[in-house]
């Protein structure tokens, strides 16, 4: 499939961007409010609360961001042919966090998200599997990053 119409690849980034708490083009939102996705989610957690589940044997905070990125650098290996790599229910680990691990994770999965952004950005081909893969991504990050809010709000009641 050749490179996707810009009428429907320039959304698809707008949402990503959206997403990942990026600069709007336009200052406008189509699924979250401004300053609600992943960077500024994530800024305002310290590490307590993101090692905290909310029910035992429950999925924290960090355990979400840990998949999210690992979903992420499975794409980009299969982006890059090497193999077809999973993010299975392992990857919700580490569960528990210090600062030092809890920035480090959030920079990963940011770090992750502008990589595949980029990726996809200067793809020049858009086979079925790519264009497969970038909104699962899309759907699979802001998926996880309404959990953690919901995560957030429960927790501040």
């Amino acid at each position: 499939m050749s490179l996707p119409d810009a009428d429907v690849i320039g959304p698809l980034f707008d949402l990503w961007d959206e997403i990942l708490g990026l600069p709007s083009a336009n200052g406008q939102t189509a699924v979250i409010d401004l300053g609600t996705g992943w960077a500024a989610t994530l800024a305002a957690v310290d590490a307590a609360t993101a090692s905290r589940p909310m029910r035992p044997g429950g999925a924290s905070i960090a355990g979400h961001t840990a998949h999210a990125a690992a979903y992420l650098e499975a794409f980009e290996e299969r982006f890059h042919g090497r193999g077809t790599p999973t993010a299975g229910p392992e990857t919700f680990e580490p569960s528990e966090v210090d600062e030092a691990r809890w920035a480090h994770l959030r920079e990963r999965l940011l770090g992750d998200a502008e990589r595949v952004r980029a990726l996809l950005h200067g793809a020049t081909q858009w086979p079925q599997e790519q264009v497969r893969g970038a909104v699962a991504n899309l759907a699979h990050l802001a998926y996880h990053l309404g959990a953690i809010r919901q995560m957030l709000r429960y927790s501040r009641r």
